[in-house]
């Protein structure tokens, strides 16, 4: 599930003179945040609620981190 989270089709991107954001839009967006901060959320509108462990979606690692940094030094 998580694979196909992490396609572009599910992630937006912004930038702006001052950084750059990228993050998921709509209702991909709320499952993203339940699972990034291990929230509470129910499986169907009418059943129980599940506490969900912390799995991160988005964390970039060094590498990407200087390269992002190397690629938006010149914006």
């Amino acid at each position: 599930m998580f694979n196909k989270l992490r396609t572009n089709t599910h992630l937006k991107a912004k930038a702006d003179g001052n950084g750059l954001e990228v993050g998921f839009y709509s209702h991909v967006a709320r499952i993203a945040r339940v699972h990034q901060y291990g929230l509470r959320d129910r499986i169907v509108a009418i059943g129980g609620e599940v506490i969900y462990a912390n799995r991160y979606l988005l964390t970039p690692e060094q590498v990407e981190s200087d390269l992002i940094t190397k690629i938006f030094k010149d914006f």
